[in-house]
């Protein structure tokens, strides 16, 4: 008997201290041995762009952030995964961020055809490595012109806009006066109606014939806009 109980209390004891090893483990090992960050700590890049325009975005950039000196590979590849363009070539980056630009053009100087790339990221440093990608969309073409009616009245211009097919941005303004609606989003199909009280931005009457512009913008930039004329406020008819 007076081994049994010594055998329980040894087996008692020897469960005690794996428990300890176990919690010491799990609950202080982690803040005594922290993981280091990964060499590469943020990646992010334009998504869609419009080479050489003078309205949108004209190039995309991409920016990384290094937690130490690394090696840095960053090419953009077609559809087909070949290469076309290398923004940079395993080249040692020993700043703490970087950035460097995409203007749409190839190695060979010449502009890429609108459609999505692929932004490659592979970056070393010792034995550690990180690889990422990114899409990237060149689209230059512009999207088609909403649809829009104007209505006048003696006091009021009334436009009346219909999406062109694709969701974009819109302003309905009319033209030099400076009055504008916002920038505000348009579903593909969605209509947005405008109320212009013939007033330029400063209060003054304009009472002449307006022309009233719907202009859209799509991801890239590209702008489409469609014109009419508000005609010039009816004078009331004097009674004798």
């Amino acid at each position: 008997m007076p081994e049994q109980r010594a055998g329980r209390r040894g087996w008692i004891a020897g469960g005690v201290v794996a428990l300890v090893i176990v919690a010491f483990g799990v609950f202080v090992l982690p803040f005594a041995f922290t993981t280091p960050p990964p060499i590469i700590t943020r990646f992010v890049a334009t998504r869609v762009f419009s080479p050489g325009s003078s309205t949108g975005r004209a190039e995309a950039r991409v920016a990384i952030r290094l937690s130490q000196p690394t090696n840095v590979l960053i090419t953009i590849k077609d559809g087909s995964g070949a290469v076309v363009k290398t923004l940079a070539n395993d080249a040692l980056i020993s700043t703490k961020t970087f950035s460097v630009p995409w203007d749409g053009t190839n190695d060979a100087g010449a502009k890429v055809p609108d459609g999505t790339y692929t932004l490659d990221l592979d970056a070393h440093a010792g034995q550690k490595k990180f690889s990422k990608s990114r899409k990237i969309v060149v689209d230059t073409t512009a999207p088609d012109a909403p649809a829009l009616a104007v209505t006048a009245t003696r006091t009021a211009c009334t436009a009346a806009v219909t999406g062109p097919g694709e969701a974009t941005r819109l302003q309905v303004a009319a033209v030099g006066t400076g009055a504008a609606s916002d920038w505000r989003d348009l579903p593909a199909k969605g209509t947005f109606t405008w109320t212009w009280n013939r007033r330029r931005a400063n209060g003054a009457a304009a009472p002449g014939p307006t022309v009233i512009s719907a202009t859209v913008s799509d991801a890239a930039g590209n702008r489409a806009t469609a014109r009419r004329i508000c005609m010039a406020a009816r004078k009331a008819k004097v009674t004798p």
